[in-house]
């Protein structure tokens, strides 16, 4: 494993599940395992010691587990879950559901028992080898001033995820993911600083903020291939946007053609006249643009179909479990039949794990994006490498 599980802590009401699960633990060194049998006990024990890893049964008498994931929550856990279960896969897809609105880590939902091979892939999901710089979710409220003043000191920093191929696992490009740099609170995602973008319709310059900083960095050597940038329906009203990106590109000398620029789902229908303009002058100069988190909005397929996307990239919540899900897989390959019917490259956000992979990898589905394959890493993760 990338780096060792330390403490384990499993929740189960049935004391022969938690006697094998710990003894097959043990088998893969872990040595710190403690066992509750009820979701107040594993609270209690929550309370006194953190867990790099929490077994959780969903069904227990008194408290079920979906109580105990909650009051765990409030607890403010930061270590992974993996959702055991003999019920219904459907009905640990919600239970899994729920852990990630929470923002609780969970890795994966078994069923019961689990077997050597899967526990396997648990303990491996756990931590990644990658490094990883601290990103808080913490809800601050920020002054616009405050977001003026991170602009100006270049507070605000790209993080860049690579997307690899399935077919050679070859690494493809790139996606900018913008962070705050605080000084107080270190790296905050964009939910720290999005409502004041909002606000003030500073969506033309966090855009083109980001595209500059990835465009100087892409110079500087470490970045290959394409590089993937969010992108605002804000901006496509300008009727200047085109003209201004390609204006980046000739500046820093960067080819078109590796741009790839993003839009989301529920946003992309929200069209106009400019936005087509936009669109269409960017493609003419080669600019690639994607449709994201497919799958999470409402879709007009017509209207997707008539719109020049190169690329869809799939929403995590289908990737998410999908080789145990027959639903999400069924989906998920109607996904890829009409991507290759539209002559449109898919990209699977939110891969996590081997299983995942391989599964995708069957489906035919051209790029990989998740911590599987990479985390978001500034800069100069990229030059130590």
């Amino acid at each position: 494993m990338p780096h060792r599980i330390h403490s384990v802590l499993i929740v189960d009401d049935d004391p022969i599940q938690c006697i094998t699960l710990k003894i097959q633990l043990q088998t893969f060194g872990i040595t710190e395992v403690r066992v509750a049998q009820s979701s107040k006990n594993g609270l209690e024990i929550c309370e006194q010691q953190d867990f790099d890893l929490v077994f959780c049964d969903l069904s227990m008498p008194e408290e079920d587990g979906l109580t105990f994931l909650n009051a765990l929550n409030q607890l403010g856990y930061e270590g992974k879950l993996c959702l055991l279960s003999g019920h219904d896969k459907s009905i640990i897809a919600l239970a899994e559901m729920m852990c990630r609105q929470l923002g609780l880590g969970v890795i994966s939902s078994q069923t019961k028992p689990i077997s050597n091979t899967d526990l396997a892939s648990v303990l491996n999901a756990v931590t990644i080898a990658n490094p990883k710089p601290k990103v808080s979710n913490k809800v601050i409220e920020f002054l616009r001033s405050d977001l003026d003043v991170a602009f100006n000191s270049k507070r605000l920093v790209n993080f860049y995820q690579p997307q690899c191929r399935f077919t050679n696992e070859t690494q493809s490009g790139n996606e900018v993911l913008i962070r705050w740099d605080h000084p107080q609170y270190g790296y905050l995602n964009p939910s720290a600083f999005l409502p004041i973008i909002d606000k003030e319709q500073w969506h033309v310059r966090l855009f083109f903020y980001v595209l500059e900083q990835a465009l100087e960095d892409y110079r500087s050597g470490p970045l290959t291939g394409s590089i993937s940038v969010n992108a605002a329906l804000a901006n496509f009203d300008d009727s200047n946007f085109a003209f201004q990106v390609l204006e980046y590109c000739e500046r820093y000398n960067f080819e078109p053609a590796n741009l790839i620029i993003e839009m989301t789902e529920m946003e992309v229908y929200k069209h106009n006249p400019t936005m087509f303009e936009n669109f269409a002058r960017l493609r003419l100069n080669d600019v690639e643009l994607a449709i994201d988190d497919f799958g999470a909005g409402y879709s007009s397929l017509i209207k997707l179909a008539d719109l020049p996307f190169t690329e869809m990239k799939i929403d995590r919540a289908l990737i998410t479990s999908c080789h145990r899900d027959k639903r999400k897989s069924a989906i998920l390959s109607l996904v890829v039949s009409m991507a290759k019917q539209l002559d449109m490259r898919l990209v699977a956000e939110g891969v996590e794990d081997n299983e995942t992979w391989t599964h995708l990898q069957s489906m035919g589905i051209d790029l990989c994006q998740g911590y599987f394959t990479g985390r978001p890493q500034p800069i100069e993760y990229k030059l130590m490498a």
